[in-house]
């Protein structure tokens, strides 16, 4: 394996890595070779490496890429070509010809992959999808490193010639060539768009707006300057190989913000998602780590025999090619610490994490491609609940779930459906036993087993609704009882219930009945384990209509008994003014309601109808009238005489007196009879006094013995009587 410092002098070694998600936007892979570039990932390393296997591929292979697809990209320095590896299956599955020592490759966002061809001057663009060749562009002398920027430019260095070539990812056309300082090597994009270019025959780094592809600055930095890579804060370090130091690069100001010193040679440059730079320093044998918000070190991680690639995990942990021992360091970047050490093929050179997690580390020497297989990891299952019965589809997502079997307390899964970058599963849940259940993810290399991660719930069950019926407007608070009905929903004739809360235990539902109409409605229960209808349902009932009230008026004393007529009358009660009727009954069919007045106030009363379905009033319909007065009434005795036989005054006369006020009454029907025969009637006048003229039953009024008046009465007056006797002349 060459170490020489000079890439332009002995091309075999690569000057960029394979692009990961900070350069070319793909979600989880991360190849860093010589001019490695800094990669973000996901969360801390909680994996174990268990098992590796070999792939064979083209000679000397010295790059490799990972594509959205899964696809990985192997570059062949010697044989002049690309091994496509199924990262599902481990297999290549082709093999396509580039120009001549094609010495580094990059995959921008639309899924092409771009490879500089050194010896023929040129990029090979491949179609991820269909992996064939589409165009040859070509560039400077000696292309040695390609870059992919967020507005999908494409960026290649060319050492001999001084220069980057700007490719366009659409039309693959060159867009413009920037130049640079001598000898360009490594390439890196900050997520601001600015293009650092390190170049090793200057010492310096050319700073490129991605927007513009022009030159925006310069930077002096170390002796060598070969690696480049940008942290999530926007730091740019750059490795300077033959000053064994880091310089650091404020993105937004393109100045130098610190100089680190690290290991001897260092080669390697790498960003892990805390935030971590690691630094591979071939000659020391270790990594020197960097705290990015302080850049200082904070570790020295010893590594194998010439530490010359580094890749990060979206799980944090990093990897390192030794290509002097033909190993490879997991370093864990939550502890800085090394935790396995894995044996691959002669000499590797470069490696990437694929986006199903497994590590793909090229060997030069052996010209075979080592994949470290991941056991895989389990963060979460949703939802963590289900039916007894079955049938539930879960969510698994965690790493290196590719391929991976599930159990539940031993039962398989079915319909398993796995994404392209192995960290999620869709399955199917066999039945169970009610109770916390044991789920258990197997790959080929690893089991993960996670007691109690999913709950098998028994079908809720129901019992009864209260109150079970209410107003077509809604708004009836009903408490629902039953079983296991923790995560309950509550539809009523498919419309759902508000405000539904679950008790602790799970046996009781309260909620607030939607809007409906007239009748009875299904209530139905839901919950992740089942539905369940409540026995009975639920009655809307129709807001009560009023047509008549007979009769319409009575004493203010109360008393009256009263029909009132309507429609959705069924459990009313009444009121008058407010005041409680008595004696209410309801006919079955809710069309007639009987009942008795109580007392009120003179005048028009409000006659209000109220059901479990709403209210009705009839404003005008009932009168309570004022109490009537008493009267007296007083008559005349006849005077006859007897020879001849007449009436000395022909009149029979009778006087009304309201007794309450002490005055006449007049305008009222005064009735004369004798002896039970009807004399005649008589209207009192303004005095109260009635006359009826009478001289044809002089003989009845004397054999009764008088005449008889009688005053029937009023709504407002008493009736009186008053007798009368005869006096002879």
């Amino acid at each position: 394996m060459s170490t020489n410092l000079q890439p332009w002098l002995t091309p075999r070694i690569p000057a960029a890595p394979a692009q990961g998600s900070l350069l070319a936007g793909l979600p989880t892979a991360a190849t860093v070779a010589h001019g490695a570039q800094g990669v973000s990932a996901l969360q801390p390393s909680l994996t174990l490496l268990l098992a590796t296997l070999t792939i064979p591929v083209g000679t000397t292979p010295v790059g490799v890429a990972a594509a959205p697809n899964g696809n990985l990209y192997v570059i062949n320095f010697g044989s002049a070509n690309v091994s496509v590896i199924n990262s599902a299956t481990n297999t290549v599955i082709a093999t396509v010809p580039t120009g001549n020592s094609p010495s580094s490759v990059a995959v921008a966002p639309n899924g092409n992959v771009y490879v500089a061809n050194q010896s023929s001057a040129n990029v090979t663009v491949i179609n991820s999808a269909t992996n064939t060749v589409i165009t040859t562009v070509p560039t400077g002398n000696n292309p040695f490193a390609v870059a992919v920027a967020p507005n999908g430019n494409v960026y290649v260095t060319n050492v001999a010639s001084a220069n980057v070539t700007v490719i366009n990812s659409t039309t693959n056309t060159v867009i413009t060539t920037v130049p640079t300082g001598a000898g360009p090597d490594a390439v890196a994009v900050a997520p601001n768009g600015n293009v650092y270019v390190t170049n090793q025959g200057s010492n310096s780094v050319t700073v490129i707006n991605s927007a513009t592809n022009t030159v925006t600055a310069t930077v002096p930095v170390g002796t060598s300057p070969q690696s480049v890579a940008v942290a999530p804060n926007g730091n740019v370090y750059v490795g300077n190989t033959n000053s064994n130091n880091v310089t650091v690069i404020n993105s937004g100001t393109n100045t130098v913000t610190a100089t680190v010193p690290v290991g001897a040679n260092p080669f390697k440059v790498a960003v892990a998602p805390n935030g971590n730079v690691y630094v591979a320093n071939f000659a020391s044998a270790n990594v020197t780590v960097i705290n990015s918000a302080t850049n200082t070190v904070i570790a020295t991680v010893p590594t194998g025999n010439i530490p010359i690639a580094v890749a990060v995990a979206p799980n944090g942990n990093v990897f390192v090619a030794n290509a002097g021992s033909a190993t490879v360091s997991v370093i864990n970047s939550a502890t800085n610490t090394v935790t396995d050490t894995v044996p691959v093929g002669t000499d590797p050179e470069a490696l990437t994490v694929a986006p199903n997690g497994n590590v793909y580390v090229t060997n030069t020497g052996a010209n075979t491609v080592s994949v470290i297989l991941l056991a895989p990891t389990v963060t979460s299952i949703s939802p963590a609940q289900g039916p007894a019965t079955g049938g539930t589809v879960v969510t698994i997502t965690g790493t290196n779930l590719s391929g991976a079997t599930v159990t539940f307390n031993g039962n398989a899964a079915t319909n398993l459906f796995y994404n392209a970058a192995g960290t999620q599963i869709i399955a199917t849940t066999p039945a169970g036993v009610p109770g916390p259940a044991t789920v258990v993810v197997t790959t080929s290399v690893g089991t993960v087993t996670l007691p109690g991660a999913f709950t098998y719930a028994a079908a809720p069950t129901t019992s009864s609704i209260t109150p079970a019926q209410g107003p077509v407007a809604g708004g009836t608070m009903v408490t629902i009882t039953g079983t296991d009905l923790t995560g309950a929903t509550v539809t009523l004739c498919g419309r759902p219930a508000s405000n539904v809360i679950v008790n602790p235990a799970g046996t009781q539902i309260t909620a607030i009945t939607p809007p409906g109409t007239p009748g009875l409605c299904p209530v139905v229960v839901t919950t992740p384990s089942g539905t369940t209808t409540v026995p009975g349902g639920f009655t809307y009932l129709a807001i009560p209509v009023l047509t008549c009230i007979t009769p319409g008026q009575g004493p203010a004393a109360g008393g009256t008994v009263v029909t009132i007529t309507g429609t959705g009358l069924t459990g009313a009660t009444v009121t008058f003014n407010g005041v409680p009727a008595t004696a209410v009954t309801v006919n079955p069919a809710g069309t007639q309601i009987t009942a008795t007045t109580p007392p009120g106030s003179p005048g028009t009363a409000a006659v209000t109808i109220t059901t479990p379905g709403g209210t009705a009033t009839l404003a005008c319909c009932f009168t309570y009238q004022a109490a009537a007065h008493a009267t007296s009434l007083t008559a005349t005795p006849a005077l006859i005489q007897l020879f001849p036989l007449e009436l000395h005054f022909p009149f029979l006369s009778a006087t009304l007196i309201d007794t309450v006020t002490g005055l006449p009454v007049p305008g009222q029907i005064i009735t004369f009879s004798t002896g039970g025969n009807f004399l005649g009637t008589a209207i009192t006048d303004a005095n109260g006094t009635a006359r009826l003229g009478e001289v044809l039953s002089l003989v009845l009024i004397i054999l009764n013995g008088g005449y008889d008046a009688t005053f029937a009465g009023t709504p407002t007056l008493q009736p009186s009587t008053a007798h009368a006797p005869f006096i002879a002349l």
